[in-house]
């Protein structure tokens, strides 16, 4: 039998409602002591939303704008909002020399997006000059500025003169900024011209002389953050004065007048390092020409363009895929090699279908207080069909530099040179005022 205290026996009955509820008594203690012990939940993380964006050294840009482009980062909560982003978007908008992005607070304790810049030269007189060993000279001037209004709205007026053609040239244009705000440009050519077409081995095959005048309207709606569409109309005059040379294409020399509609798609996504801002875009762009020589004419051009950061900062990748189709152009419609990107044709070279592809490396040489200087290699390959009919495959390569400003908003100058493996032909590019 148990003992109680003082060494009595405990009644049987006592003894066995002890063992009944002792269990439970455990359990309640245990659950006590759970309580006690148990690991708290972390409290939830404080929320900094961007409740202001505040901009510092703007002197031509209104504020309005820069407002409205970087809207989107108000409500951003401080530890999701990604400072190299802002200042990509900075970048993109290639208004500024010197610019910087940091969280802070204002007078009220709210947080804030604070941004510094300092803004590029946009408004210019700029001379111009270029010389191709296959082309030949041409200069010109243009006074353009590329943030008219101080919401990058960009105009160009000039004339551009070569021993074969005078050319004047305008144009305006304001860029989307979202649905909401569709953007435009339009633009007019005037010019008197002599020109030659070359066929690949850059002998002449066609030479006729041109006056004539272009304008066209096209309208841009910003559908996302990356991608924007476009609509427009053209109009096209010329005066065609053909040499008896060439009978073969009298037929297509007549003088005219054709008028254009076209659309097309757009998207890119930027990323910035030290030394470049590199693109990634896809393009597609459709037009019907009808022409009162009785022609119409469908076209299409695509496109998609890779500039990729390599883990050498100053080393990028440079990759491009185009092509270009029309159907039954008259021929003095054919475009350049331009339009798929390479340099290996000769300049003349014109076709109604082609299909261009480069790839290669770009690197950063030195960064100057003034400007970037890099160096560039790429391997080229040309699809199309010659003058004569045949099925032409050339490839070959191009290396070259370029000259960035900091203080300007457009390129300064460039050197080129490519060689025609295919067809064993080099030539030499310069250009200062412009690039290419």
């Amino acid at each position: 039998m148990l003992m109680g205290v003082y060494g009595k026996r405990l009644p049987a009955v006592f003894v066995f409602s002890l063992l009944l509820v002792a269990p439970f008594y455990a359990q309640e203690v245990n659950f006590q002591l759970e309580g006690v012990f148990a690991e708290k939940e972390p409290p939830a993380p404080v929320a900094h939303p961007i409740n202001e964006i505040k901009i510092v050294g703007l002197k031509k840009t209104r504020e309005s704008y820069m407002q409205q482009v970087l809207k989107k980062y108000l409500g951003q909560d401080r530890n999701d909002i990604d400072l190299i982003d802002v200042e990509t978007t900075l970048e993109e908008q290639g208004l500024f020399s010197e610019y910087e992005a940091a969280l802070d607070y204002n007078e009220d304790g709210e947080m804030i997006l604070l941004i510094t810049v300092q803004e590029k030269i946009s408004f210019i007189p700029l001379p111009f000059a270029m010389y191709s060993s296959n082309t030949g000279f041409m200069g010109g001037l243009m006074v353009m500025d590329t943030n008219a209004f101080g919401v990058k709205d960009n105009y160009v007026v000039g004339g551009v003169f070569s021993k074969s053609m005078q050319m004047g040239v305008m144009s305006f244009s304001k860029p989307s900024l979202s649905r909401t705000q569709p953007g435009f440009s339009v633009f007019a050519t005037g010019s008197h011209r002599n020109n030659e077409f070359t066929d690949s081995n850059d002998d002449t095959v066609l030479e006729y002389m041109g006056i004539g005048a272009t304008a066209g309207l096209t309208v841009t709606d910003k559908i996302t953050e990356h991608s924007q569409l476009s609509a427009g109309l053209g109009y096209n005059f010329n005066y065609l004065d053909p040499d008896d040379d060439y009978p073969a294409y009298e037929d297509e020399l007549e003088t005219y007048h054709a008028f254009s509609l076209n659309g097309g798609w757009r998207v890119h996504f930027s990323t910035l390092n030290d030394w470049f801002l590199s693109d990634k875009t896809a393009s597609i762009n459709g037009t019907m020409t009808f022409s009162t020589t009785g022609k119409k004419t469908p076209s299409v051009t695509a496109s998609a363009s890779v500039q990729q950061p390599l883990p050498i900062a100053r080393l990028r990748l440079l990759g491009n895929v185009s092509g270009y189709y029309s159907k039954n152009p008259a021929v003095v419609m054919c475009p350049s090699q331009n339009v798929v990107g390479t340099t290996i044709m000769p300049g003349n070279f014109h076709a109604e279908k082609m299909f261009g592809t480069t790839a290669g490396l770009e690197f950063g040489v030195a960064k100057l207080p003034i400007a970037t200087l890099s160096v560039y290699g790429l391997y080229e390959l040309f699809l199309s069909e010659d003058w004569n009919g045949s099925n032409l495959l050339n490839q070959g390569y191009s290396a070259g530099a370029k000259l960035y400003l900091k203080k300007i908003a457009f390129p300064a100058m460039a050197l080129g040179f490519s060689h025609n493996l295919t067809k064993n032909k080099a030539k030499f590019s310069v250009a200062l005022g412009v690039g290419f």
